[in-house]
């Protein structure tokens, strides 16, 4: 059996222009694996550098310092992530099939948080305390607000039970149990059966969710 070579690390060095988006992509990715593994403290500039074989020079013509780095990082897997999977989801479905849609909202969350930088997020956010980032609570905020707005529409149609709380508690009582599954099991060293574990959790919350919530003859 032919044995696979490693591939070279990039030499240090300005890269070429054509290169630089590729560079910069690089260094992110470097630099949230390493926070997320040692935190905010422990991670330096030069070993983000050292990470992908590049120069701390090369580093400083991306960024002007650790804090850019570190807030670029987030981006990859950060809040926002959650916001463009519901958004994304189908606009009619929404307004048609409650059940259908609360099902296909479970699993479009678990896509967008089983990626490497959203698990690596997950544990840089336990790790330093991030729970509490203005980032991460505006971002869980614009979640409960869209997902109350479809709620809301789906009490005023008589779509959904309206004994069971208003369309803000709805919300909340969906996405809860999802972020739990995300902090217990999709994290930066989650093994291929927590993470099955993770989709399998959700996507069974989603479901009984649907069932208590539906009004009999929807979804």
């Amino acid at each position: 059996m032919d044995q696979q070579v490693p591939a070279a690390r990039r030499r240090p060095g300005r890269p070429a222009k054509a290169d630089a988006g590729d560079t910069k992509a690089e260094l992110l990715r470097a630099a949230l694996a390493l926070f997320a593994r040692h935190g905010y403290a422990g991670t330096s500039v030069r070993a983000i550098a050292r990470e992908v074989g590049l120069s701390e020079s090369v580093l400083y013509a991306h960024f002007p310092g650790k804090q850019a780095i570190f807030d670029a990082a987030l981006a990859l897997g950060g809040p926002h992530i959650t916001v463009a999977a519901i958004a994304g989801l189908d606009a009619t479905l929404a307004g048609r099939e409650p059940a259908g849609y609360v099902r296909d909202l479970a699993a479009a969350i678990m896509d967008a948080w089983d990626t490497p930088e959203a698990r690596r997020l997950a544990s840089l956010a336990a790790r330093d305390g991030l729970m509490h980032d203005p980032a991460l609570g505006e971002a869980i905020d614009d979640s409960l607000a869209h997902l109350a707005g479809v709620f809301q529409r789906w009490l005023d149609a008589g779509l959904v039970r309206d004994d069971l709380g208003g369309a803000a508690d709805l919300a909340y009582a969906l996405l809860a149990p999802i972020a739990h599954a995300r902090m217990l099991w999709l994290h930066d060293a989650a093994s291929p059966e927590q993470r099955r574990t993770a989709r399998r959790r959700a996507l069974r919350h989603a479901d009984l969710f649907a069932r208590a919530i539906t009004v009999t003859g929807h979804g």
